[in-house]
């Protein structure tokens, strides 16, 4: 009995690290997407400690006073994604509720609470966002099924592998980047033009990089699952899952980043390429063992 209590606390320890951690990378996350590609073209972007000074301002004013309206649901979608997604090991507590279609569709949702412009920019890109994460747990069910959540996939993955499986997971998660990319600023710049009070666009902005860095995060699992640590790997496998999760969330932005740059985003060709090179992928795996 005392065993098993330790082992809990210890789940829960892990899942307030890792909500702490993620909370702290949202900004320079935030940051990378908004002003990286401002650097590659030669120019000259903010700096990231003013977006960390902003979160900084944001989380103590929301420890203050409660968010309201739209924000609080934004804000608690996000937050519990990043609670229950995989990050550092498969030990999390929530990580077996981690559900990909359940997850996303959660963070599609986040997205629509932000405000009525940024909903409106969003209709197009929902359909084929919801197709693909419906396919994505179709291929799970397909290839592994019984597995509990994102957290059992990963467990699972990495005492069988299925190479089929994990490359029909990269290519959905491609095609999910693609089709529904992370919040732009001048998407959150839209939604936040019948705003006049500075503190409420902050907070929208604060939010903003909340769900992209649990969108961001979830694609990560998605395309690179082995890369999670075990929770029974010991002291090492946790500080390995902790460097391969700031690899899987550099090769996330990287992406995300280089597709901006090549005017790839919300390609409908391209999405539809890798949604079938899922497929086969998935079923080539399935019929060749």
């Amino acid at each position: 009995m005392a065993h098993e209590a330790g082992l809990i606390a210890l789940s829960v320890l892990e899942a307030l690290f890792q909500v702490g951690l993620l909370l702290v990378l949202a900004p320079v996350l935030g940051w990378c997407l908004d002003s990286l590609p401002f650097w590659l073209a030669g120019r000259s972007g903010g700096a990231v400690r003013f977006r960390l000074f902003g979160a900084g301002r944001f989380w103590k004013a929301v420890l203050r006073s409660p968010l309201g309206g739209r924000s609080a649901p934004a804000l608690t979608v996000g937050v519990l994604a990043l609670v229950c997604l995989p990050a550092v090991t498969t030990g999390s507590v929530l990580s077996p509720f981690a559900d990909p279609l359940v997850m996303g569709l959660m963070l599609l949702m986040g997205r629509g609470f932000l405000g009525a412009g940024v909903l409106s920019g969003e209709a197009s890109r929902l359909g084929p966002a919801v197709l693909l994460l419906c396919l994505t747990e179709a291929l799970i069910a397909l290839a592994a099924p019984g597995t509990d959540g994102l957290g059992g996939l990963c467990a699972m993955l990495h005492i069988e592998p299925e190479p089929g499986l994990e490359g029909a997971l990269a290519a959905c998660a491609l095609a999910l980047g693609i089709a529904c990319p992370p919040l732009r600023s001048e998407d959150v710049t839209d939604m936040l033009s019948g705003l006049q009070d500075r503190q409420e666009r902050e907070a929208a902005r604060c939010i903003a990089d909340v769900l992209n860095c649990a969108w961001l995060l979830l694609l990560a699992d998605l395309a690179w699952p082995v890369s999670v640590g075990l929770a029974q790997g010991g002291v090492q496998g946790w500080w390995l899952g902790l460097v391969a999760l700031v690899a899987r969330l550099a090769l996330a932005v990287g992406v995300a980043v280089g597709l901006r740059l090549m005017a790839q985003e919300r390609s409908a060709r391209l999405t539809a390429l890798f949604a079938g090179v899922a497929l086969l992928l998935a079923l080539a795996g399935r019929f060749g063992t």
